[in-house]
């Protein structure tokens, strides 16, 4: 479990998106527990931790890769991974998911097409936000996909909620010649995916 801790670091690093709320974080943040499941993350495959106090990035292990090929069965077609975070912070506060980026690799045959779609809620709360990128074969490399959410999903003012963040790849046709793998991930290392938060007073 990670610890509640005060933070001091800048809002955003130089390379993420602007925000446009310029209110300053909460004078202490930090994670409480993250929960993760699905068939790309089982719980204790990611890892995420602040970077500041805008940024949160996910490392995603090697097992969130889709594939499909006359010899892949129908299942590994499709990776999801669920991540459940409780984040801490100073009473008074709200934030929001407003951007992210996903890098990962992509090695896909013509008459291949890959998705990797992402989603964005607070438990208890009816807003959501979904971004999604289309990968069309021939495709080998590495790609980045750059959510602006476009519907600012806010943790409800005076109690606290869990962040939730659904991720998926996906390939198709299924049972066709044509063979594919997609991953937010890299086999010889890891790529850093970030959430972008802005934080605003109650």
């Amino acid at each position: 479990m990670k610890s509640f801790i005060a933070l001091s670091l800048p809002l955003l690093a130089l390379s993420a998106p602007t925000s446009q709320d310029n209110t300053s974080a909460p004078p202490a943040f930090g994670i409480n527990k993250v929960i993760s499941g699905g068939s790309g993350c089982p719980q204790g495959s990611i890892d995420i931790n602040w970077t500041n106090n805008g940024i949160l990035p996910i490392y995603f292990g090697n097992a969130f890769t889709a594939s499909v090929g006359p010899s892949v069965t129908a299942d590994q077609s499709r990776k999801n991974c669920q991540i459940n975070i409780d984040i801490a912070y100073s009473p008074g506060y709200s934030y929001s998911v407003y951007s992210a980026d996903y890098t990962g690799w992509a090695a896909i045959d013509s008459g291949v097409t890959g998705v990797v779609a992402a989603h964005y809620y607070f438990s208890g709360e009816s807003t959501a936000g979904s971004t999604r990128l289309e990968l069309q074969g021939p495709y080998n490399g590495k790609y980045v996909k750059s959510d602006n959410v476009a519907v600012s999903v806010w943790s409800p003012c005076g109690q606290q909620s869990l962040l939730n963040v659904n991720v998926e790849v996906a390939l198709t046709p299924l049972g066709s010649y044509a063979s594919g793998q997609l991953a937010v991930n890299k086999e010889t290392g890891r790529f850093a995916n970030q959430l972008y938060i802005r934080w605003r007073q109650c």
